[in-house]
């Protein structure tokens, strides 16, 4: 077949036009060809990073006032090959639409593929290259491109094109970036944010939503993954599962995707979300929605210099482009809880270096729940308070994992020959936030009912390198102790309690407030 199709050129600059996802024009009246007409042209794509390479199907040959197209040798067997479509020129002068330009494009490229055609002409981004009169399919050929955007879809391009009822020999092709994205946060108090304060033992739920990038009808073997790390201080909830929708369709474990999860030795927990994706390519404009939960626990990071939090990553991962394995790229999004605690010490007020064991106190937040259920062991680990927490032989007691917040420390028992608190201490753990109202992870601590039986002094160090903050609470012996006001006379002649008043603070110091609550930031 010498000549395949002649003068067609009223869909000239629909074909690239709507190639490209810009709005087709179609030539009214086809202008006539000057007989000085340029013999080649040139082809520029922008798209930042990316590599093409441009093949010729149909070469253009100037005839009178028109132009004649035939196949080249490349492409010969693609035309009235039932394999491919079965294209016949008739119907290439009636691709008018998007889609079914499209469809003709993808059979191309595959045609291309399966026979192994390789003589192109090689399109850098940005960069004029010339090239000689015809169509051409113009596919996105390098391994990797700038950015999150997969590789774009199979290009048709007719050089020279008609625009504005002239002739342009300069084509330039801008494809519409087709970029997945990712994003998870935490669901608080019915708001989506990044970051959330929460007790040891809270259920904190996630929510995802991640878009889905479009290839090729022909495309396959094509990856999208969703990859989960909870850190060591999350507890992955298996048994609630992980609820994938889209619209108004719930997509099926073990049809629509798997899940795996394992928890590491370092503590962290993976979970693997692999989709098929020719089960989900139809909810492209939607996208999908996850959601999740994980349990706050004991090992949740409280105290460090360089504040972490209890941090969940999520990853992306998909093919970039079908036609070159190895390929994949990833994209990340991250949220954090944190969470934080105070510690109480009984000391002698005649001898601050005698501690007093024995003294037993419960926490409880402003609903009067009681919420300090954790404290630390003699080796410095986490553990489920049983019962109140009661002062150990160096007069202290710790209650950790908490969010911020009012807090209300009642002394349940005292130590012998002390007598109790009338009323309990107040305390109030502010979270630090940022411009952005997000977490830091940093925070303060003050005693914020007046009971002039607690303040806060000095910070001590315990258990493992945890640093904590002394409140320091007045007691009588032998009496009981106002709440607020005068301390008593002179006559009262011990003063028992130093509430140890901890905030964990993660960040690059801590922070100390005094008798007078004056804040000091240590570094």
């Amino acid at each position: 077949m010498e000549k395949l199709l002649k003068k067609i050129t009223v869909i000239v600059s629909s074909l690239a036009m709507m190639l490209t996802l810009s709005t087709p024009v179609f030539a009214a009246n086809t202008p006539s060809i000057d007989k000085d007409a340029p013999k080649t042209g040139s082809i520029t794509i922008t798209k930042e990073g990316a590599g093409f390479t441009a093949y010729q199907v149909l070469k253009a040959t100037q005839s009178g006032d028109a132009y004649d197209y035939t196949a080249t040798d490349n492409f010969k067997g693609f035309f009235n090959n039932p394999q491919y479509g079965n294209y016949t020129e008739n119907q290439i002068k009636d691709l008018t639409t998007t889609d079914d330009i499209k469809e003709f494009a993808a059979q191309l490229h595959k045609y291309a593929i399966d026979n192994k055609i390789s003589n192109g002409i090689q399109v850098d981004s940005g960069v004029k290259t010339n090239v000689d009169l015809g169509y051409y399919l113009v596919l996105e050929t390098s391994e990797q491109s700038t950015g999150n955007a997969v590789v774009s879809t199979a290009m048709l391009v007719s050089v020279p094109q008609v625009e504005n009822d002239k002739w342009n020999y300069n084509v330039t092709l801008n494809p519409k970036d087709n970029a997945p994205s990712i994003e998870k946060k935490i669901i608080e108090n019915n708001k989506l944010v990044d970051t959330s304060s929460a007790n040891i033992g809270d259920t904190i739920k996630y929510k995802v939503t991640a878009t889905i990038p479009t290839y090729e009808k022909n495309a396959t073997n094509i990856v999208y993954k969703i990859k989960d790390t909870m850190s060591k201080g999350l507890t992955y909830d298996s048994n609630s599962g992980i609820k994938i929708t889209s619209r108004n369709k719930t997509f099926v474990e073990n049809t629509d995707y798997t899940v795996k999860s394992n928890k590491n030795s370092d503590g962290t927990t993976n979970i693997e979300i692999d989709f098929v994706y020719d089960n989900i390519k139809a909810y492209v404009t939607d996208g999908l929605t996850l959601e999740y939960q994980a349990t706050l626990n004991e090992n949740a990071l409280i105290d460090t210099k360089v504040n972490d939090g209890n941090p969940n990553n999520i990853t992306l991962e998909y093919t970039n482009n079908p036609d070159i394995q190895n390929s994949n790229k990833t994209i990340n999004d991250k949220v954090t809880s944190y969470t934080w605690g105070f510690g109480v010490k009984k000391v002698d007020s005649e001898d601050i270096t005698k501690d007093l064991a024995g003294a037993e106190f419960s926490v409880r937040d402003a609903n009067k729940n009681i919420v300090g259920k954790y404290t630390y062991n003699e080796s410095g680990n986490v553990v489920i308070l049983q019962g109140n927490g009661v002062t150990n032989e160096n007069g202290v007691v710790t209650f950790t994992g908490l969010e911020e917040g009012d807090y209300f420390i009642t002394e349940e028992k005292a130590p012998k020959g002390y007598s109790l608190l009338k009323e309990p201490v107040k305390v109030t753990i502010t979270a630090q936030k940022d411009s952005n109202d997000d977490y830091t992870g940093q925070a303060t601590i003050a005693v914020t009912n007046g009971n002039e039986a607690g303040s806060i002094v000095n910070n001590i160090n315990m258990n493992d390198k945890n640093v904590l903050f002394n409140v320091q609470i007045k007691n009588y012996a032998g009496i009981s102790l106002p709440s607020t006001g005068g301390l008593g006379t002179a006559g009262f002649t011990k003063i028992g309690l130093c509430l140890l008043g901890l905030v964990f603070v993660l960040g690059s110091g801590y922070v100390v407030l005094d008798k007078k609550k004056r804040v000091k930031e240590f570094k």
